[in-house]
């Protein structure tokens, strides 16, 4: 039988503007209803589907909304959709449409579209608390020795894989349930093979503090344990404040005094500058290549002149780049009022031998400044000194039996002594008799 002696004899096939014969959403049957039946009908449906969503996790199970998930209905797109089938420009369309809607029937999904910035985001904070963190391969010196930590993998929630399972069952209309995907890749940054081979101190240099002033403590420990565990590729340079970040009570520093035109003030972040000089020697014991170093204003008492290296974020960093075909290592250890740092590299590239003076010192002369500040009474003295210019020679023999001199020019500015004369002093009478 013909599709068109069908259309003749069947008045069930003729266009009505009610639902075709046959359509169903998800099982229910929608036959002959209305605009406003369907509206009704579909909107019902909503409600009975828009039920928490169980995620699925390795632990326990939790539930979420669909406004967790961005799931949001899409009624007006699905009704346009339910009340054009069967109603086609094209007759034949039209005629085909409407017989395997009455023979076969024809269902279309509960109508849902995603937000998929919300789902992201719900997803990532989600998994903060499900992922099982692992932890990079590391080194340690243990009674001289480099000793190897192997690595563990983590599991964590695979956001883009669970995406994509999520946009599915939305597409589908089967948002009952959502399995999380999990996996242990970029759990590991730092793995076993990239540091077997490091078995050998390099070098090591050590400073001391006091710790007693627990503000300034801080700061060294939160410095260092930045520092700790850097791997710095073979041709890689190190950069102290991308490392170490931003002195900020935000990142954890306190209060300590630091050098501000030749003076310690208050500030963020002192001590800093010990944990930078301390690595400036390291690198230069270690065979590095010094790419930026900056001495202090004057001449610090942790270490000696012309061996510092002063850092401030956003102005002065110091650098050193990695001149060996393997990676080296930077460990750093803080102990009883001690910070230590260790270079770990090949055995091969292990200097054979490092000297490092210090000379040509020249005496920068200091001015004498008159002010008058009428605040005060009588007059002070703010003593000054001279600066200081001097030149730090490192000269090195490598582990292949290569040679090379460095030097590393230190200016400590002058401090002018300043006399400030105040307004003269009340003179006193003596009593008269």
């Amino acid at each position: 039988m013909s599709l068109i002696s069908i259309t003749i004899s069947g008045c069930g096939y003729v266009p009505t503007g009610s639902v075709t014969q046959g359509i169903r959403v998800d099982d229910i049957d929608l036959s002959g209803k209305s605009k406003a039946e369907l509206h009704i009908a579909l909107e019902q449906l909503g409600k009975e589907k828009n039920k928490p969503v169980t995620i699925v996790t390795d632990k326990t199970n939790t539930q979420a909304t669909w406004k967790d998930l961005g799931i949001l209905e899409n009624i007006s797109e699905l009704e346009q959709d339910i009340l054009s089938y069967g109603y086609e420009d094209d007759a034949l369309t039209l005629l085909s449409n409407r017989f395997k809607a009455l023979v076969y029937g024809k269902q279309f999904p509960y109508a849902l579209k995603l937000d998929e910035v919300q789902a992201q985001a719900f997803l990532t904070e989600f998994a903060k608390t499900m992922d099982t963190p692992g932890h990079d391969a590391y080194l340690s010196v243990e009674n001289g020795q480099v000793v190897l930590h192997p690595a563990k993998n983590g599991k964590r929630i695979d956001i883009a894989a669970t995406m994509k399972a999520l946009k599915e069952s939305v597409a589908t209309g089967n948002i009952n349930t959502l399995s999380l995907v999990y996996t242990t890749e970029n759990t590991v940054k730092v793995t076993d093979a990239d540091l077997k081979s490091l078995t050998t101190v390099l070098a090591s240099y050590t400073t001391s503090f006091d710790p007693s002033n627990t503000n300034r403590t801080n700061n060294i420990e939160i410095a260092a344990n930045k520092m700790n565990g850097t791997l710095v590729k073979p041709g890689q340079n190190f950069s102290f404040n991308e490392v170490v970040g931003e002195r900020t009570a935000e990142a954890g520093f306190d209060d300590a005094p630091v050098m501000i035109d030749g003076k310690l003030v208050p500030g963020i972040g002192g001590g800093i500058c010990q944990v930078s000089s301390t690595l400036f020697n390291a690198a230069l014991l270690s065979g590095m290549e010094i790419v930026e170093r900056n001495p202090h204003f004057e001449p610090v008492g942790y270490i000696a002149a012309g061996r510092d290296a002063t850092v401030a974020y956003g102005y002065l960093d110091f650098i050193f780049k990695n001149p060996y075909n393997q990676s080296v290592y930077v460990i750093t250890s803080i102990f009883g009022g001690e910070v230590t740092i260790y270079i770990i590299g090949l055995g091969s590239d292990k200097p054979k031998s490092v000297d490092i003076s210090v000379g040509g010192e020249k005496e920068i002369p200091h001015s004498t400044e008159t002010r008058t500040d009428m605040t005060i009474e009588g007059g002070q003295v703010i003593e000054g000194h001279p600066g200081l210019t001097m030149v730090t020679t490192r000269h090195i023999v490598y582990g292949n039996g290569v040679t090379s001199t460095d030097t590393y020019e230190s200016l400590y500015d002058p401090v002018n002594t300043i006399i400030i004369k105040g307004k003269p002093k009340p003179t006193t009478k003596s009593p008269t008799v």
